[in-house]
C-alpha cells in the first residue's frame, strides 16, 4: 500500500516500536522510529512528519523536552504523548504543554491509536495547506513594485481584506481613496455578475440624466472578452450649450479574471499621467477583490475536508462543543452518530484508491442529502463520518442514523463502470448533562465498535 503520510515514533521499547511501525505502515502511514531522541531539527526538516508519537518517560531524556523542542521547531506539528505511568500530574502536564493528545499504555486498541494519530496528521496537513495558500498571497505582495502613492493606496485597501465579502464595500471605499489622488466628479463601476448589469455610482448623482447617459454609454458596452489592459478616454457631446463630460474607463482585471469595469468622469479632459495612475489603481482594486476571494477560499478550506467537501475534523469537533454548550444552556436534547464504512480497505484493494475516494465523496453527498437540514455533518477521519443531531434524543438519533444506514445499503456506488455495494456501521451517543466533547464522542465510538463486533451494517445505541 502506498503511503502519503509520515509520522515519528520515539520510545525506548523496541518491541512496541516494531509493532507500531508494522501496524501504521499496514494502514498506509509511514512510521519512522527512534529508540532515543534524534536531532529533531534536522529530522523534522528533512523527513517532514505529519505527527509525532513520543513516550513521556525516556531514559536520559524526557518526553516533555522533546515536546518543547518540537514546538520550537514547528508549533503546529501535533505531538501525541504516551505513558504507562499512573501519574495524573504528568498526564496533565503533557496537555498543558501543548500535546495534541495523551495515550495510556497499554493501549486499549491499536485502532484507537491509529485514529488519533491519523486525525492529528490530517489536521496538520490542513494547517500546512492553509499556510501555503497564505504564503502564496504574501509572495504576490512582494512582486508588486508600487510607488509610494500606490503603496499607500494599497495599504488602505488591504484593511478591507478579511473584514468584508462585499465587492460594493470595496468599491465605495475605493472611491473615497481615489479622491485623495485624482480630481474627478464621479466614479462609476460596472461589476461583472453574469448577465446582470450592476453599475455603482459615487457620489449619488440624483437626477443628472446627462451624466447617467454618459456612464451608461461608456460602461454598459464593456464585455469580458476585451483585453485586460484596455483603457478608453474620450468625451461626450454636450447639447444646448452644456459642457461635455470627459471620461476614462479601464478594466479591473487580475490574472485571467475580469471583475468589472471602472470609469472616472468630469468636465475637464484627463491627461496621460492621470490615465496611468487610474489604470494602476484599478489593478490594485482588482487585486484586492481577488485576495478577498482567495481569503474566503482559505476560510472555506480551513473548515472543509478537501476530498469530500463536508466539514473537516477540527470544525466538526468545534461545532459539537457549541451544540453541547447550547444543550447545557437550554436543556435541549442532543445526540451524535459516528459512522464507519464496512470493509473499506477491500474497496481500495479491489478497485483502487481513486474508487475509494469516489465512494467517500458519494457517501458525503448521501449524508448531506439524507440527514436533516439542522444536522451538522463532517468527516471525522479516514472513512469515519460524524453527524451532530441537535434537538434529538437517543431514540430519534437512532432512527436518523438507521435511515441513513438503510440509504447507503440500497445505494449503488458507481466508479469506472463498476457497481460497488457498500454498507456502514454506526454508533449513536446521546448527550447527558456534564459530558464534554470527548466523552460524548467516546460513547458513540464505543457503540460503533460494538456494531462492528456484532456483524457490521447496523446501528447501535
Amino acid at each position: 500500500m502506498g503511503t502519503e503520510k509520515r509520522i515519528f515514533i520515539i520510545d525506548d521499547e523496541k518491541d512496541l516500536l516494531f509493532i507500531l511501525k508494522e501496524y501504521f505502515e499496514a494502514h498506509g502511514i509511514e512510521a519512522v522510529t527512534y529508540e532515543a531522541p534524534p536531532d529533531l531539527g534536522v529530522e523534522v526538516r528533512e523527513k517532514k512528519p505529519g505527527a509525532v508519537l513520543v513516550d513521556i518517560f525516556i531514559p536520559n531524556s524526557s518526553g516533555f523536552d522533546i515536546l518543547n523542542n518540537i514546538r520550537k521547531i514547528d508549533s503546529n506539528l501535533p505531538v501525541i504523548m504516551m505513558t504507562g505511568q499512573p501519574d495524573d500530574e504528568k498526564r496533565l502536564e503533557s496537555l498543558r504543554n501543548g500535546a495534541y493528545a495523551l495515550l495510556a499504555k497499554p493501549f486499549r486498541s491499536f485502532e484507537e491509536v491509529y485514529h488519533i494519530v491519523n486525525n492529528a496528521a490530517n489536521h496538520y496537513g490542513e494547517i500546512q495547506r492553509t499556510v501555503e495558500l497564505t504564503e502564496e498571497i504574501r509572495k504576490r505582495h512582494e512582486h508588486e513594485r508600487l510607488n509610494l502613492l500606490e503603496l499607500d493606496f494599497l495599504k488602505k485597501l488591504q484593511l478591507m481584506i478579511g473584514e468584508t465579502e462585499d465587492s460594493s464595500f470595496v468599491i465605495k471605499n475605493s472611491f473615497a481613496l481615489l479622491k485623495n489622488f485624482l480630481d474627478f466628479e464621479v466614479f462609476a463601476v460596472r461589476m461583472v455578475q453574469g448577465e446582470d448589469i450592476n453599475i455603482q455610482i459615487y457620489p449619488n448623482v440624483g437626477q443628472d440624466a446627462r451624466l447617467m447617459e454618459c456612464v451608461t454609454a461608456t460602461l454598459v458596452g464593456k464585455v469580458p472578452e476585451r483585453s485586460r489592459a484596455e483603457k478608453q478616454t474620450g468625451a461626450t457631446t454636450g447639447g444646448d450649450g452644456e459642457p461635455a463630460y470627459s471620461y476614462m474607463t479601464v478594466d479591473m482585471s487580475s490574472r485571467d479574471t475580469v471583475y468589472g469595469y471602472a470609469g472616472l468622469y468630469r468636465e475637464l479632459p484627463f491627461n496621460e499621467s492621470e490615465e496611468a495612475i487610474f489604470n494602476r489603481f484599478c489593478s490594485n482594486i482588482a487585486l484586492t477583490l481577488e485576495k478577498i476571494r482567495l481569503f474566503n477560499e482559505i476560510k472555506a478550506l480551513s473548515i472543509h475536508d478537501g476530498l469530500t467537501g463536508i466539514y473537516n475534523h477540527a470544525f466538526i469537533v468545534r461545532a459539537l462543543e457549541d451544540e453541547i454548550e447550547r444543550s447545557k444552556r437550554y436543556g435541549s436534547a442532543l445526540s451524535v452518530a459516528l459512522f464507519d464504512i464496512d470493509d473499506f480497505k477491500s474497496v481500495n484493494d479491489t478497485y483502487g484508491h481513486l474508487a475509494g475516494d469516489a465512494v467517500l465523496r458519494r457517501l458525503a453527498e448521501l449524508m448531506k442529502s439524507s440527514l436533516r437540514t439542522i444536522d451538522i455533518v463532517g468527516r471525522y477521519g479516514g472513512e469515519e463520518f460524524l453527524a451532530i443531531l441537535p434537538e434529538t434524543d437517543g431514540a430519534n438519533g437512532y432512527t436518523v442514523a438507521e435511515r441513513f444506514r438503510d440509504t447507503v445499503e440500497k445505494e449503488y456506488f458507481v466508479y469506472g463502470g463498476e457497481r460497488i455495494m457498500m454498507t456502514i456501521s454506526g454508533g449513536v451517543g446521546r448527550y447527558a448533562y456534564g459530558m464534554d466533547v470527548n466523552k460524548l464522542i467516546k460513547v458513540a465510538d464505543d457503540n460503533l465498535f460494538r456494531a462492528k463486533r456484532e456483524g457490521k451494517n447496523r446501528i447501535v445505541l
